[in-house]
């Protein structure tokens, strides 16, 4: 299934849709070839410090991800640039 419930605020970069899963904490990119999502690999530190977040949007910025939360008076942005390994595993670096 392409849209998930636990998914919201998609966005696509480079002809890969990504979306913060608010439940499972994590970044996933939907692969269209294998018609799976998958998670995005080395964004676990920057994650784990909005885990409160209330909510998150991910959105295209200059041809990488930004990731915007929020938090009780704050608001968050993470500028993540995105590279594709080994064929099939995507990895974000937080710039």
């Amino acid at each position: 299934m392409l849209i998930s419930k636990r998914c919201v605020n998609e966005c696509v970069v480079d002809d890969v849709l990504y979306s913060h899963d608010r439940v499972m904490n994590t970044l996933r990119a939907y692969d269209r070839n294998q018609k799976s999502w998958r998670v995005v690999e080395g964004v676990e530190e920057l994650l784990a410090r909005r885990i409160c977040s209330d909510w998150s949007y991910t959105v295209r910025y200059g041809g990488n991800l930004a990731l915007l939360s929020r938090r009780p008076g704050e608001i968050w942005c993470a500028e993540i640039s995105l590279e594709r390994r080994q064929g099939e595993e995507i990895w974000g670096k937080v710039k």
